[in-house]
């Protein structure tokens, strides 16, 4: 049996979850001019691409591939495998990357918050060696887990060989696939506090004073709402930079691969968010937890279980769209037990002017066991005697 939600009255979303949904722009909209190889623009919730220039384009993205190293770094902090303030032993290896630094020596222990500075502001390739060294064991498990890490975020043209972004021929990405680590990388608060970081005097430069590092995006300066992700620059890569701003409800992510200077790096950053920031805008269609509808059980432990959203659930519209907000929810009246906590239920189905931009999972709230034949006979006979 399907149940149906009624429309609700507001400004229409013109774009849904992903790339597979079709967008429908406001008529005339310019798009942004971009100088670099590669590019593209998503919404920061949502997910939705707004604008790509060759984003499924493989290309080298020199230390923008500290960003997936930061995002480990924090998802490890986050399952208490390493804490900010452990010492992180530094090897001969670590020593001897070449590149940005912050001139470790061997043997030396500075502490993860330190090296996540050296990685966030200087993009220090020596920081980023020693501490995911020191995450997974070797560098070379490290590298396989942020490749592991790339497949399950679907980003299927993307392959890391080293945790800093130093130049090698099997290195590569897309705009596409950084902007997925980009939007998972947004939802983690300890990784934004780091890339927002302008400057930091707390880590020793041996000769009894401090090294002052200095943020290489200089747009946390200059563009209201930045605050990361990360920027980069080989010879073979040239000039690159994943950048996000938040503004309000919504937040922008902009990816730009293979600029010819860089300058025109922050430019076609900055032009691609003012973009989005001016035709576009984020509207909330769920919380986590919220309840979508409640489903019978036959045979469980319990006679009912709540559908609920696993997240909170986004859609970007244009600004000038003004058609109204429809969701549909698509939901059995009754399932068998047993039935899974996150068991997948339904979907609730969101359309603007008839047109699908959203197909949002719902699930189980809790988990319902099996009776066995004599919790049903027992049942039985209370509603008999009821």
């Amino acid at each position: 049996m399907v149940a149906i939600l009624g429309a609700f009255a507001v400004l229409a979303g013109v774009v849904g979850i992903g790339r597979g949904v079709p967008s429908v722009r406001a008529q005339a909209m310019p798009e942004p001019l971009v100088t670099a190889k590669a590019a593209e623009l998503l919404d920061g919730y949502s997910g939705r691409v707004l604008y790509a220039k060759n984003a499924d384009k493989e290309l080298p993205m020199a230390s923008v591939t500290k960003l997936m190293t930061l995002y480990l770094a924090v998802q490890a902090i986050n399952r208490k495998e390493i804490a900010l303030n452990e010492l992180v032993p530094v090897s001969e290896e670590a020593y001897r990357v070449n590149g940005s630094q912050i001139w470790l020596e061997p043997g030396e222990r500075l502490t993860v918050d330190q090296l996540l500075k050296g990685i966030a502001i200087g993009s220090a390739n020596d920081a980023a060696y020693a501490l995911g060294e020191y995450i997974a064991g070797s560098n070379e498990a490290f590298v396989e887990e942020m490749n592991r890490t790339a497949k399950a975020l679907g980003m299927t043209h993307t392959h890391f060989v080293n945790p800093h972004g130093l130049y090698a021929p099997d290195h590569y990405t897309t705009a596409h696939d950084l902007g997925l680590l980009a939007l998972k990388a947004v939802r983690q608060p300890l990784l934004l506090h780091y890339t927002a970081m302008w400057e930091d005097r707390s880590i020793r430069n041996g000769k009894g004073g401090h090294l002052w590092l200095i943020n290489h995006n200089r747009l946390l300066r200059q563009y209201p709402g930045m605050d990361g992700l990360k920027t980069g620059y080989t010879s073979q890569a040239g000039f690159c930079m994943v950048a996000t701003a938040k503004r309000g409800a919504t937040r922008m992510i902009a990816v730009v691969l293979g600029a010819p200077s860089s300058k025109a790096r922050f430019e076609d950053a900055s032009t691609l968010l003012t973009w989005g920031f001016q035709h576009f805008e984020t509207q909330v269609l769920a919380h986590r937890g919220e309840t979508a509808g409640v489903v019978a059980v036959k045979r469980g432990s319990r006679r009912t279980v709540r559908a609920v959203f696993p997240a909170d659930a986004y859609v970007t519209r244009a600004r000038t769209d003004q058609a109204a907000l429809e969701r549909q929810l698509l939901l059995p009246k009754v399932i068998s037990a047993p039935v899974r906590q996150g068991q997948v239920l339904g979907h609730v189905i969101v359309r603007a002017g008839g047109q699908e931009i959203a197909r949002l999972p719902v699930v189980s709230a809790a988990s319902v066991s099996r009776v066995n034949w004599f919790q049903r006979a027992w049942r039985a006979v209370w509603r008999i005697a009821g």
